[in-house]
């Protein structure tokens, strides 16, 4: 019976109400595998290369693959932790991850979460241990039309008061310096969260903030207020305007394809929408800057978190098979199937296509970061963060009111 088989009896039989469990442990005879079982959202072949690495470079282990659909799967997984059971290494969301942590279902992963960047680790992390090491990163940055800067004689920038003082050179130049599709909720949020991100959060005095935050110990207004205050130059420079509310995403692609801006924020799921648009434009993407000159930073995070259940009867095994991931040659078989995303892991760095060169030090970095994944339970309301600072754009509000309203959703999650 093939994996994919196997994965398919076992969803179909969680439908109907059987919960699956680890069991008694599979204890293996000599020359024979110790069978465990893992489970994600994502389908057999978005880790297939990671698969046939684990199955080469762990040959007395064997995994037992489980799809569960995105749908079902904290439901389902949620069920056999709570009855002692489930699968022996899970594929874990920031969010779930905390709660299974304190719940005291997951593993410490204290001495391989050491061999990952904070940046990684951190929204896996709680009361002052990693609980799930962190997968391949999806990111946002800035792509940015090569030509048009070239053309124009305009160097890239290096903080954001530069990139501020790049857009005001393209108005002057009658170009549109930013597409932005406004009438959707994400670009403020990316954009602005990534200053953020890059002013405060990395810091020593801010890292701790997430933590914080989802513990009811701090608020956004009255913490993030002058890191906003200062990246509002976006909309008080022009470069974000009023009129963007009416633009939804594919418009401001296509503005950008066309030639029409010199710069959009996306990430690697509209590379190839943009370069089918415009075959000829010349494309790479810059990071997300602060008021300091650093690497810069992308706004993103692991695509899933990989932890290992405290209850397992193949704990050892389990073991294993996360140490296998935590290698290079582990990472570079995880980032196979993910290409486009980068790894959090210390000295694993993949070659990106040509349209990411300029943001390469920020994911060598590993400055790849989603301040709403350490919200916890409150991490649904990155969304109404979204929202409100579109009514802070419109003037329909000021940046206080903006952040307290945040602050107002994100209690209410947290208190359910």
């Amino acid at each position: 019976m093939n994996k994919k088989l196997v994965s398919t009896i076992l969803c179909s039989a969680m439908a109907a109400g059987m919960v699956l469990g680890t069991g008694t442990a599979a204890f293996a005879s000599e020359g024979e595998k110790t069978k465990i079982r893992m489970t994600y959202w994502n389908s057999e072949d978005t880790v297939q290369a990671l698969l046939d690495y684990l199955a080469e470079n762990v040959p007395d282990v064997e995994i037992e693959y489980q799809f569960i659909d995105n749908s079902n799967y904290d439901t389902i997984v949620d069920t056999q932790l709570s009855a002692g059971e489930g699968p022996d290494i899970i594929c874990e969301s920031p969010g779930s991850s905390l709660k299974h942590a304190r719940l005291g279902y997951l593993e410490p992963l204290n001495d391989l979460g050491a061999l990952y960047s904070d940046a990684g680790t951190s929204v896996y992390s709680y009361d002052g241990s990693v609980y799930a090491l962190p997968g391949i990163s999806w990111f946002e940055g800035i792509y940015f039309n090569k030509q048009i800067f070239t053309d124009n004689n305009i160097e890239l920038p290096t903080t954001f008061d530069e990139y501020i003082q790049v857009c005001k050179k393209f108005q002057e130049l009658g170009i549109t310096p930013l597409a932005a599709g406004l009438k959707s909720w994400e670009p403020m949020l990316k954009n602005s969260m990534a200053f953020v991100a890059a002013e405060y959060l990395s810091t020593e005095e801010g890292k701790s903030f997430g933590e914080q935050y989802r513990n009811g110990e701090v608020t956004l207004d009255g913490t993030w207020n002058t890191y906003l205050e200062k990246w509002s130059e976006m909309i008080t420079e022009g470069v974000y305007t009023t009129d963007m509310t009416g633009i939804d995403h594919d418009q401001a692609l296509e503005q950008f394809a066309s030639g029409d801006a010199a710069m959009f924020c996306s990430g690697p799921w509209d590379l190839e929408a943009i370069t089918s648009k415009n075959p000829d434009l010349q494309i790479d993407m810059m990071p997300f800057y602060g008021t300091t000159t650093s690497a810069g930073w992308l706004i993103g995070g692991p695509g899933c978190g990989f932890a290992v259940n405290a209850n397992s009867a193949n704990k050892e095994a389990a073991m294993k098979i996360v140490e296998a991931l935590s290698s290079v040659e582990g990472q570079a078989a995880l980032w196979e199937n993910n290409q486009g995303g980068s790894s959090y892991l210390e000295g694993a760095s993949f070659e990106l296509p040509e349209a990411y060169t300029s943001a390469a030090p920020a994911l060598d970095a590993g400055n790849v970061y989603c301040p709403w994944n350490e919200w916890g339970a409150g991490a649904p309301a990155h969304e109404t963060y979204g929202t409100e600072m579109q009514s802070y754009l419109l003037g329909e509000q000021d940046l206080s009111a903006t952040l307290q309203n945040v602050d107002v959703a994100v209690q209410e999650l947290l208190e359910k």
